[in-house]
């Protein structure tokens, strides 16, 4: 048996420990992957390559984003849980993260086996109802709902998507009735939630305000922090008196589990520093998003926890299935 001298071993030890030391300094020394679950052009994939641009200048590699739409978002995430820890495979991880795995069998757990690294942006929603609906704020859309039942169908893109999950709290929250109509997306819902066959529609804001300001849809309130400055007259939920009843839809980076904390601090300071780009902020806002405050990977990861157990509860309560 060769003998291991005290020198040797330590030498050894000294080098494990410096190992990964240097292996941060040198992290990207490759392109890393960006994924995103999503089509390529829609929302998802505007906020991934909003940030990416900015961040390849600073990581000092090429970014490649790349769409892999498909399983409610399931393919992709799928792919970063069987990707190597090494901090190259990113995903753009949205709500749907913590809310598929409550819908259908997945290969992954949404929480052991990633590691968020930052919270990038969150999705503006707004409330709007057809000019035919006798309602003027959510309060007065909830009653009529209530003395009207059968009457209000909304704009469902989507089960399990947020604004599916938004109309449904708001349903749970204030108990009254409401239809959802299922469609593949947004857009095909569109020509009859305008023309009057729905009623309510929960619509990205930019959309939102198109319609509103043409008068063909009437904003009653809005999903986020603050009022929309393209909408100023419109109360956020809070302000509305339903502060409970909203889900937000945020924007996450992550990783695979076990990736060095190291990179993940790395990631995080290089989105961090490009939110702060105001050319990224003006991308983000055209996009309907906002930025939200800073919050650490483990501060993300409460978040996940939470969110995985409130959504799965609404899941439950509501009855929501994949839609075929």
């Amino acid at each position: 048996m060769k003998t291991i001298s005290r020198r040797t071993t330590l030498g050894t030890v000294a080098a494990l420990a410096v190992a990964p030391r240097a292996s941060a300094q040198s992290w990207p020394d490759k392109p890393p992957r960006f994924l995103v679950p999503y089509p390529g052009g829609g929302i998802v994939d505007i906020v991934a390559r909003s940030l990416a641009d900015p961040m390849q200048a600073d990581l000092g590699q090429s970014i490649v984003v790349e769409p892999k739409p498909g399983g409610n978002s399931t393919i992709a995430t799928a792919l970063v849980a069987q990707a190597p820890a090494d901090g190259y495979t990113w995903v753009m991880a949205t709500i749907s993260h913590v809310v598929a795995p409550h819908l259908q069998k997945v290969s992954y757990d949404p929480i052991a086996d990633f590691q968020p690294a930052a919270f990038v942006a969150v999705a503006t929603s707004v409330a709007t109802v057809h000019p035919s609906v006798p309602a003027k704020t959510l309060k007065e859309l909830v009653e009529y709902g209530k003395a009207n039942p059968g009457k209000l169908h909304y704009l469902n893109p989507g089960n399990g998507s947020s604004i599916h999950l938004s109309a449904e709290l708001l349903k749970n929250h204030a108990k009254f009735d409401m239809v959802s109509v299922p469609y593949k997306g947004i857009p095909p819902g569109m020509p009859d939630l305008l023309e009057g066959r729905l009623q309510v529609g929960l619509l990205p804001g930019p959309l939102a305000h198109q319609h509103v300001a043409s008068g063909k849809l009437r904003a009653l309130a809005v999903l986020a922090d603050n009022r929309l400055p393209q909408l100023p007259d419109v109360p956020t939920f809070a302000e509305a008196g339903f502060g409970d009843a909203q889900v937000r839809s945020w924007y996450v980076i992550a990783v695979r589990a076990g990736t060095p904390a190291a990179f993940v601090a790395r990631l995080h300071d290089a989105a961090t520093k490009a939110l702060r780009s105001p050319e990224t902020q003006e991308r983000l806002a055209k996009a309907g998003c906002y930025i939200p405050a800073p919050r650490s990977p483990a501060d993300i990861l409460a978040m996940w926890k939470a969110d995985y157990a409130r959504y799965g509860k609404l899941v439950k309560d509501a009855g929501i299935a994949t839609q075929g």
